[in-house]
């Protein structure tokens, strides 16, 4: 995410069609969906921990629910902030639709079918058949509804693609989310410890990944939106396989709390704010599109070990995170 950001806001416009670049802008690209997998992934182990601290499970939907406005809430005052800070900002960019507004969509949506995703069978009706139908049924239909043109652009950007109108939509970004929660769900009724079954999930993940990279080369008619379901069912395969390596990697070499993958994972939300005001915004103008591949790739590594620190700060700061402590990964459930 920090890379391809950093990137983008930085390096010279001659020089994007040099293959550094391009491999940078491939690596970028599994940060969106990464995000979004992930933070539905954490929902189940949430919703769990608030269950074993003594709320209903519906209690902890709801919680789960907030959270999920809290993030749409969040990704306006984002947008606000740009505003503000950009002179020629326009101000009906507040209502453009990215990550954050996806993602927090998604877990609220995602939330009210947790809640009745009570078994392992209960959850996939609940969780991965909406991601199903999501990626096989709604998307298509999106881009052939009339009804979207009603709105504005921004908000009709939310349900599929408008020009620049928006950076993420719903359809099909949002079966991210639940496919994580899904995943999730699984994860949350197994011991961390238990190889076999971390095991058979690489496997699982790696044939879906083989399956998705063989679907991406079937010629798909553009309008039926599989080419786009055949990159996340890639994608997904791609997560399963390395949250299995990183379980591997940790169990032979357990992380320190101040390791830079906790630190980050536990302050993503800050993170990302940060970085990308600090990266697009007035306070790198100067370097904005004016550096070389290279010189743009030594800026990004400075600026990374620069964000830990400011991440590191922000951990421990007398208020503690902003993210709830039912939220923030390293708590038992």
């Amino acid at each position: 995410m920090v890379c391809w950001h950093t990137m983008d806001a930085w390096t010279l416009v001659e020089g994007r069609e040099r293959t550094s670049f391009q491999t940078m802008g491939f690596i970028g690209g599994w940060a969106a969906p990464m995000f979004l997998l992930l933070a539905g992934v954490a929902m189940p182990y949430a919703g769990a921990a608030r269950v074993a601290r003594g709320d209903t499970w519906p209690q902890a939907a709801r919680a789960l629910a907030r959270r999920g406005w809290e993030v749409f809430l969040i990704a306006h005052l984002f947008r606000l902030q740009s505003f503000l800070l950009n002179p020629t900002a326009r101000w009906n960019g507040i209502l453009k639709p990215d990550i954050l507004n996806v993602l927090g969509l998604g877990m609220v949506a995602t939330a009210w079918c947790w809640r009745r995703a009570t078994s392992a069978a209960a959850a996939i009706r609940w969780l991965l058949v909406p991601a199903i139908v999501v990626m096989f049924v709604i998307t298509p239909l999106s881009r052939i509804w009339w009804w979207p043109t009603l709105l504005h652009p921004r908000l009709e950007a939310y349900i599929r693609p408008v020009g620049n109108m928006g950076v993420f939509s719903l359809f099909p970004a949002v079966a991210y989310v639940f496919l994580g929660a899904w995943i999730g769900s699984i994860l949350v009724r197994r011991s961390v410890s238990d190889v076999s079954f971390h095991r058979r999930l690489g496997l699982i993940g790696t044939a879906t990944l083989a399956v998705g990279l063989a679907a991406m080369y079937v010629p798909f008619p553009p309008w039926t939106t599989l080419g786009l379901s055949a990159v996340i069912v890639m994608r997904t395969g791609a997560i399963l396989v390395a949250l299995v390596a990183v379980w591997w990697l940790m169990r032979l070499r357990p992380a320190s709390r101040n390791s830079p993958f906790l630190v980050f994972g536990r302050t993503s939300l800050f993170v990302y704010w940060v970085h990308v005001e600090l990266a697009y915004g007035v306070f790198s103008y100067p370097i904005r599109h004016a550096l070389p591949v290279g010189w743009a790739f030594l800026a990004f590594l400075v600026f990374t070990v620069a964000m830990y620190g400011l991440a590191l700060l922000w951990e421990r700061r007398p208020r503690g995170p902003l993210v709830p402590a039912h939220m923030t990964a390293g708590r038992n459930v």
